[in-house]
């Protein structure tokens, strides 16, 4: 059994269109087309049995919007939706997410341009632990983004700090080039680590160590796809000298627990 934490997928209108300005400042070339139907073949093809989709919501006006697709798209697969601090109807759409069955809720810091332990954001973290909901988090680094990190390891510490009962997972292996950072700050929080991006932006060493540190059931499968395939994460994280049991919770039991499957 495979379950992919992370994944992108957009409404057919839009992918071809947002697949081409988010591939271009990063120099990436996407594995599907950003559609469901183009997502859904390359999830077959690489022998994962769920995908989570996680949709963000850049700017207030967007939320509703991109809060109807992943609502849609929750009746059939699971999808997360998103909300912005900067968002006088944040509060009510994690209630509008949460009655219509959607389990968590994903955050880009450089995409919605705010830190992560911006206080402005604490009320929406408050309901989202109320509420159970899971929220995802990119970590660290993105390559169309100068430093500083809004989300940095250091920042994300003190949201876990402050809302222990949380459900937090910070995206690629805690940070995207944060490395020492990850394991200085957030290991020893409530806070999960998932897989995406992993086969491309670190080595087998770090990986592993980050792995190891944190333990493996904290440790999320996730390709970060059309960004990464999860044949390639597969292969990534079956080159790692971790146990079959390791690979078992990151590959399907972690998910399946959070996500009460």
């Amino acid at each position: 059994m495979l379950i992919d934490f992370h994944t992108h997928v957009f409404p057919d209108k839009l992918a071809y269109h947002a697949l081409d300005s988010l591939s271009k400042p990063i120099h990436i070339r996407p594995c599907t087309n950003g559609t469901l139907a183009d997502t859904e073949r390359l999830m077959k093809e690489s022998g994962v049995t769920q995908f989570i989709a996680l949709n963000i919501a850049t700017s207030p006006r967007t939320e509703k919007h991109v809060n109807d697709f992943a609502i849609e798209l929750n009746r059939t697969h699971i999808a997360f939706g998103s909300v912005h601090p900067y968002s006088e109807n944040a509060l009510d759409e994690l209630d509008r997410l949460h009655d219509s069955g959607v389990k968590g809720v994903k955050f880009h810091n450089e995409y919605q341009n705010f830190f992560v332990d911006d206080e402005k954001a604490f009320p929406l973290y408050e309901k989202i632990a109320k509420l159970g909901l899971i929220a995802v988090f990119h970590g660290g680094y993105d390559p169309a983004y100068e430093p500083p990190y809004k989300a940095s390891p250091e920042r994300s510490a003190r949201v876990c700090a402050a809302f222990p009962k949380g459900k937090f997972v910070f995206a690629h292996l805690g940070g995207l080039k944060t490395e020492k950072e990850t394991l200085l700050y957030i290991k020893n929080t409530n806070a999960y680590i998932d897989t995406a991006f992993a086969a491309a932006a670190f080595s087998k060493e770090s990986a592993t160590k980050i792995i190891r540190e944190f333990g493996a059931e904290r440790v999320l499968f996730g390709s970060d796809c059309p960004w990464e395939t999860p044949e390639e994460t597969v292969r990534f994280i079956e080159s790692l000298p971790l146990t079959r049991e390791e690979k078992e919770l990151i590959y399907y039991k972690n998910a399946k627990r959070l996500l009460r499957l």
